[in-house]
């Protein structure tokens, strides 16, 4: 996964910086889509912790970028 791919699989998604975390929430129906860009290898070694809610899941996308070595704030700039 490219910087671009996941900027570009981001763009339309919820996502806000709550204090050092970028927290996405991804709804269910985007999770195939999520786990084709990340790949199914990604999940291997016990998957990835997410907070599951009522029609969708949250985790903390910073995680993610430190696996594929992408800055965060390239895909959603904090504000100070």
């Amino acid at each position: 996964m490219t910087e671009l791919d996941l900027y570009k699989f981001c763009e339309d998604k919820e996502m806000d910086w709550r204090g050092d975390q970028l927290i996405i929430w991804l709804y269910f129906s985007e999770l195939a889509g999520w786990t084709e860009l990340v790949g199914h290898e990604h999940f291997d070694e016990g998957g990835m912790e997410v907070n599951l809610k009522s029609n969708c899941i949250a985790f903390d996308l910073c995680e993610v970028c430190d696996d594929w070595e992408i800055d965060p704030e390239r895909i959603l700039k904090k504000e100070n």
